[in-house]
């Protein structure tokens, strides 16, 4: 008989504290609604010349290296010169680098004269050639309060049998955003990346057959 009031308290103080918890729960800041943006492209297919079908170099394409700011989903801006933020609320739908490597292929299967592409996900295939890069910049910048995207990468031509740097450059492309909300600035790094990867392309083409 003794024992029926403490059991009774002790019943009590758990709903007590069962209602403080569910209490504080509900005071708690929602989480912040994420807009996810792929990378708009602007490419066409071009006519296919150089190598004929058959003989031509088959070429594996690296994921860039980045870091910093850079490297991972955020969609970063530079208010300042050397001061790094980020769009509020929005996010690209794969990291930068893997972007950037996505829309060099697209470069490449478009402009037709390496057509035998592949990446370094997924079965490694032969390859006669790598591509592999480093990506220095990918963000807005602000020049005279309007937004300008700047997308610079570092490339390497190698033998991939050999692993002997065949040619190396840097692209950078610079391009004006049209407005200055995020859907305009995302437009503008789709066409910088664009740029690119074209004077990638060409530049590649070119070198490819000095392996």
């Amino acid at each position: 008989m003794m024992r029926l009031p403490f059991l009774r308290a002790s019943r009590v103080g758990l709903l007590l504290a069962a209602a403080a918890l569910a209490s504080a729960c509900s005071i708690l800041p929602e989480k912040e609604p994420v807009d996810t943006y792929a990378l708009p492209g602007t490419l066409s297919q071009r006519a296919a010349g150089v190598y004929s079908a058959g003989i031509s170099p088959a070429l594996r394409v690296v994921r860039p290296v980045a870091g910093g700011a850079i490297a991972g989903k955020r969609i970063v801006v530079m208010p300042e010169p050397d001061q790094f933020s980020v769009y509020q609320g929005v996010v690209w739908s794969e990291p930068a680098a893997q972007l950037v490597r996505d829309r060099i292929v697209d470069a490449f299967l478009a402009d037709g004269r390496l057509p035998s592409i592949t990446t370094d996900e997924g079965v490694m295939a032969h390859a006669d050639l790598l591509l592999s890069s480093q990506l220095r910049d990918f963000q807005s910048v602000y020049e005279d309060g309007q937004p300008v995207v700047v997308v610079r990468l570092d490339a390497h031509l190698l033998n991939a049998s050999t692993n002997r740097i065949i040619a190396s450059r840097s692209f950078s492309h610079r391009h004006s955003v049209i407005g200055k909300e995020v859907p305009q600035v995302v437009q503008a790094f789709g066409a910088a990346t664009d740029s690119v990867a074209q004077d990638l392309v060409d530049w590649a083409v070119q070198h490819a057959a000095t392996r």
